[in-house]
């Protein structure tokens, strides 16, 4: 992660410790709310950095709150950032994914880890409009109600309520979406890579969805498929296929955005391919994501 005090030189030394302390404490708050909103790891950094300069500029004695105008300034500037990224995205090579937090293990002590929603879940949101993502994400992930959502984004509470209403239609999700059981997702995770590797055709079949889909993201970089693949026969049969294909070193458990994923090793220092699952309420798996962007797969711990 970017340090704090390199990235903020041009203030003076004393204006950085006056206020290092009181900023350093809400900066995985803000990340959070930025990586939820974005999907990117730099452009979050780079939205806490200019939250961080506007609170740096602005008049003090104007503000009543310190944390709710950290969370106004960073949700403002992630709708406008969205706004313009999102036409990247439609002509991204491939499937886009969310860029992944990584971290060897769900027990990993990095605070920028917490409180982020699944690379599926994430997934789904580029399905809403920015107002919507970020009305849902600061409602549903940080718990925040509308009255004071509406004043983050400077519209009426009737309007905030529509815009989650419609959000929540979008997604055809259940808040329980939002929560996911960690223990039960690595047993499904665990048997359903045993299945792939030992190419057990039978125990494959039977954990997932019959429309289970594979999404994929090279980044064009990779050689790998670009259009998702939908539908159990289909997905079974891209799964024992690559396999057979994929030449690895070895193959780790890790951390994906707090749920426990896989990394597959084509040599001894970086993954070249993340494995990261989705399961419905019957415990089958409903969506398979594979990450073979090399400039998406790095640990939270790696410079940037």
């Amino acid at each position: 992660m970017i340090n704090f005090v390199t990235k903020f030189t041009r203030f003076s030394l004393t204006d950085m410790e006056h206020h290092e302390q009181e900023l350093n404490e809400y900066r995985p708050m803000l990340f959070s709310i930025a990586y939820n909103m974005l999907g990117t790891i730099s452009d979050a950094e780079d939205m806490v950095q200019e939250t961080f300069i506007s609170w740096l500029k602005a008049d003090k004695s104007h503000v009543e709150n310190m944390k709710f105008y950290l969370i106004r300034t960073i949700s403002n500037k992630c709708i406008t950032h969205l706004k313009k990224i999102k036409q990247q995205r439609e002509t991204y090579a491939g499937t886009w994914l969310p860029e992944p937090l990584l971290s060897e293990s769900e027990t990993d002590d990095n605070p920028e880890t917490e409180d982020n929603l699944s690379i599926g879940f994430m997934y789904l949101l580029e399905k809403l409009t920015p107002i919507e993502r970020g009305i849902i994400i600061l409602k549903e992930a940080f718990n925040i109600d509308y009255p004071e959502i509406a004043k983050i984004f400077d519209i009426s509470y009737e309007n905030c309520r529509q815009h989650f209403s419609r959000a929540r239609k979008k997604l055809a999700l259940e808040k329980a979406k939002f929560e996911v059981d960690k223990s039960e997702h690595e047993h499904i995770l665990r048997e359903f890579l045993n299945a792939c590797i030992s190419k057990n055709l039978e125990g494959l079949i039977e954990l997932l969805r019959e429309d289970v889909v594979v999404y994929a993201d090279s980044g064009g970089v990779a050689k790998f498929i670009v259009n998702p693949v939908s539908g159990k026969e289909k997905v079974v049969r891209l799964l024992i296929g690559g396999m057979d294909k994929l030449t690895y070193v070895r193959m780790e458990f890790l951390s994906i955005n707090g749920l426990q994923g896989a990394a597959f090793y084509q040599d001894k220092s970086r993954p070249g391919v993340l494995i990261a699952i989705d399961t419905d309420e019957n415990k089958k798996i409903r969506n398979v994501y594979l990450m073979a962007n090399p400039q998406k797969i790095k640990f939270h711990h790696e410079e940037r």
